[in-house]
């Protein structure tokens, strides 16, 4: 039911400092895992190298990769500059009890209610009187959404999104503890219901059963908790509280609850005897991350155990999680009125609630012949009778999944996105690259020129609990520098001095901070590096090596403001140069620079490029004064921009079209003056390559070169000399693979690759999306450079943090 309300615009918030990290100490070693392979290798499909050669699908126009629209273009009359940030700070979160088993099938509910009855709108009402911050949330994601629908972004996010879930058992009587099986048995509904692949489906009258549609979300119980360790994704504390309501107690420790785990990282799940008929809640989007999660009845929660008729079917989690999602109910929420909306087009005008077991059809609002789509798990009705999300409810959720909720789950075409491996070449015919295993450590292999070491499908473990990809540069011959971020969110760093690793080898620098994302670093003269990081207000943050200390300290980082949506880029086209690239909330290209002396075109402030932009930047310098900068529209098509010394090309707003269809971010090379190398992800999944010759784009402007394969990571290239290249992925069955431009050929083929084995971790790279952070007001912006200017006499606060672990294993 859809009835469009105005949003106002929040402005921006704080501008506080950069927080260190407390307590979390730096490695000093850990335990010698091996780096697994072999193991999990999938069949090998055609192709020299083993990479699997599974269905690729149908590819249109010359080149292969599929075409689409133009990038959109950018809004009218939104001239704003970057948004400017609060401080680098975190939140602290408590590792809350562990414990037992048990429950079972006596733990029947003598309160159990006859009706549903949810209280995430009462939580909601709480939430806007008592949490200043929350209407401004509310209003920033209801923008995103809208923003995302009308885009037709959720086309562009085609694969499946699985979410990692916790369940915090909070019982009085053992009777409630409930057991293994029966979670089990909710986290299979989920699955069903939100795929749906749920059998009663079926029952879906038919002039509705068009609108049923696959949300591709997915959920299983978490494997590793937030201090890296191995877990069951499920903790029981038995409390001295005989039932819960909807006030949060139940999720903090010190009110007879539970802790919640990390709410970017998790879906947080209570499970607990509630009051007063109370069968769940939820917390929508926008809210405090302590709180952050859902809350179901034991009775009402699972398909066995306790789960008490007419909710022992698990849809209460699928209708809560639905809230968790940004869902409102169906109806509207306006009680029996047909005024209210539920901000989807697609689900008939309801006149309030329908519960038991309604009969096709049921009309209310004037809604006939077809009536009220009572089946949906947005309504109130037994769990027997609803079975079914509509596609205009799986675009809402999928635009949560792109924005505010962008760092939880792994989203993937078909596939758990596997993590990059970033590769660095020091010298001729010299290679690097860095990998995290299953159990997050950082892992190393090489080419020496000759052959791999410590062999072609071994690695050397380098340590750690790794929370983001590693990223490396190498400063001069022999010379490596490797930066990640660790459990406490903390940045960490070693490096190799030509003979060892520093501070060890499986030993890491603690660099302080709380970071979000993957660090960027790029070094612009030999012993120099300079690193960049998003800070949890989304603001950019900044250290640098000057060949003998860290500056500003070495647990310190200069604020540079903005709130930058996804990771930034950095690139450096001459010494003592340096140019930055970032998203901004309204998706346009921003840029920033060093001239040596001083920021431009201020120390927070940004240029503004345009474009609507779905990835990540990636730029890369050819030349003296030189860039080149590649970027992702709405139509998943590749766009380009550059500098030739004096000027914007194709203009300071537009971008030059590349066509494809591409998944995730492109990533380029030059190997030399005016040559450059793009390779893309298609929706296929296979690799594709275009080129820049000097004077024309190959295969064609707007074609690509077949490449093969079924990537489960963004590819990352590297180039040893001129007109060489090598190119890693992770294939289907998580390994490393690798191809090589030799000047004349590609190796082991075109479209084949060498195995290198491993099983590289899950890890979803950094998100896309724009935090909840506050939107820029108009009177921030300087008309003139089209940048942010900070108030004036912004405080600098550092924010202290529960120590949450460190490094090692």
């Amino acid at each position: 039911m859809k009835a469009k309300q105005s949003k106002g615009v929040a402005g921006k918030g704080d501008d506080c400092g950069c927080g260190a990290s407390e307590g979390a100490a730096a490695a000093n070693g850990s335990a010698d895992y091996a780096m697994p392979h072999d193991e999990a290798l999938a069949a090998a499909g055609p192709g020299d190298g083993g990479m699997p050669g599974l269905q690729r699908v149908v590819r249109s126009a010359a080149g292969g990769m599929p075409s689409a629209r133009g990038m959109d273009g950018e809004e009218q009359g939104d001239d704003s500059g970057m948004p400017g940030g609060n401080g680098m700070g975190g939140d602290g979160f408590g590792s809350g009890g562990a414990g037992g088993g048990g429950g079972g099938a006596g733990g029947r509910d003598n309160d159990a209610p006859a009706v549903r009855r949810c209280g995430t709108m009462d939580v909601h009402r709480r939430l806007l009187s008592t949490v200043p911050e929350y209407a401004r949330a509310r209003d920033e994601i209801e923008i995103q959404t809208e923003q995302f629908e009308r885009n037709g972004a959720v086309s562009a996010r085609s694969g499946i999104t699985r979410i990692p879930v916790v369940v915090h058992v909070v019982w009085n009587t053992a009777a409630q503890n409930i057991s293994d099986a029966q979670i089990a048995s909710q986290i299979e509904v989920l699955n069903r219901d939100f795929r749906r692949t749920n059998p009663d489906v079926a029952l879906t009258p038919a002039p509705f059963l068009p609108l049923a549609a696959d949300s591709r979300i997915e959920f299983a119980l978490a494997t590793t908790d937030p201090g890296g360790a191995p877990t069951t994704g499920i903790e029981r504390r038995q409390t001295t509280v005989t039932s819960f309501t909807d006030n949060d107690a139940v999720k903090a420790n010190a009110s007879g609850g539970l802790n919640a785990w990390p709410s970017a990282r998790y879906l947080n799940i209570w499970v607990c005897p509630l009051a007063g008929g109370l069968l769940g809640y939820a917390q929508f989007p926008g809210g405090p991350a302590a709180t952050d999660g859902v809350v179901i009845r034991q009775s009402a929660f699972g398909t066995t155990g306790t789960a008490a008729a007419p909710f022992n079917l698990g849809r209460t989690a699928t209708h809560e999680i639905g809230h968790w999602l940004n869902l409102n109910h169906i109806w509207g929420d306006d009680g029996t009125g047909c005024a209210g909306t539920d901000n989807v087009a697609d689900t008939p005008n309801q006149g309030g609630a329908n519960t038991g077991t309604p009969t096709f059809p049921r009309v209310s609002c004037s809604n006939g012949p077809n009536g009220d789509l009572f089946m949906n798990y947005m309504d109130y009705v037994d769990d027997r009778a609803m079975f079914m999300f509509t596609a205009g409810q799986v675009a809402r959720m999928q635009a949560c999944l792109d924005g505010v909720r962008s760092s939880i789950g792994t989203e993937g075409v078909g596939a758990i996105r596997r993590s990059s491996s970033p590769v660095v070449a020091w010298g001729p015919n010299r290679l690097d690259t860095f990998v995290l295993g299953t159990n997050r450590a950082l892992y190393h292999k090489w080419w020496n020129g000759s052959a791999w070491g410590p062999s072609v499908t071994g690695y050397e473990n380098q340590g750690g609990i790794c929370t983001s990809v590693p990223q490396a540069v190498s400063w001069g011959a022999n010379r490596l520098d490797v930066f990640v971020t660790g459990t406490d969110s903390a940045l960490y760093h070693k490096w190799w001095n030509g003979s060892a690793w520093g501070p060890s080898l499986t030993g890491y620098e603690n660099m302080g901070g709380i970071c979000v994302g993957d660090p960027r670093i790029v070094s612009w003269d030999t012993n120099r590096l300079d690193v960049f990081v998003l800070g949890t207000n989304r603001a950019l943050y900044h250290k640098w090596w000057n060949g003998s200390s860290w500056g500003p300290s070495l647990t310190g980082y200069e604020n540079m403001g903005g709130i930058c949506v996804g990771q930034p880029e950095v690139v450096s086209w001459g010494p003592n140069r340096l140019d930055i690239f970032v998203i901004g909330t309204d998706r346009a290209l921003y840029h920033k620079w060093w001239d040596g002396s001083a920021w431009g075109p201020s120390t927070t402030g940004y240029e503004r490029l345009g474009g609507v932009c779905t990835s990540a930047p990636h730029a890369v310098a050819w030349g003296p004064n030189r860039l080149d900068i590649f970027v992702t529209g709405t139509d998943g098509a590749l766009y380009h921009k550059w500098w030739n010394g004096s000027a914007w090309g194709p203009s300071q707003n537009g971008f030059e079209r590349l066509g494809g269809v591409c998944v995730g971010e492109p990533e380029v090379v030059a190997w030399g003056p005016n040559r450059l190398d793009i390779f893309v992800q298609g929706t296929d999944s296979a690799l594709y390559h275009k080129w820049w010759d000097g004077t024309n784009w190959g295969p064609s402007a707007t074609g690509f070169e077949f490449m093969g394969g079924i990537l489960t990571s963004q590819p990352r290239v590297a180039s040893w000399g001129p007109n060489r290249l090598d190119v890693f992925v992770t294939g289907t069955d998580s390994a490393l693979y690798h191809k090589a431009w030799n000047g004349s050929a590609w190796l082991p083929s075109v479209t084949g690759y060498e195995n290198l084995g491993g099983v590289i971790s899950a890890f979803r790279e950094a998100p896309q999306a724009p935090p909840q952070g506050a939107l820029l007001q108009p009177q921030d912006v300087a008309p003139d450079l089209q940048t942010l200017t900070l108030p004036a006499g912004a405080s600098l606060q550092r924010e202290l943090r529960q120590p949450l672990g460190s490094m090692n294993p």
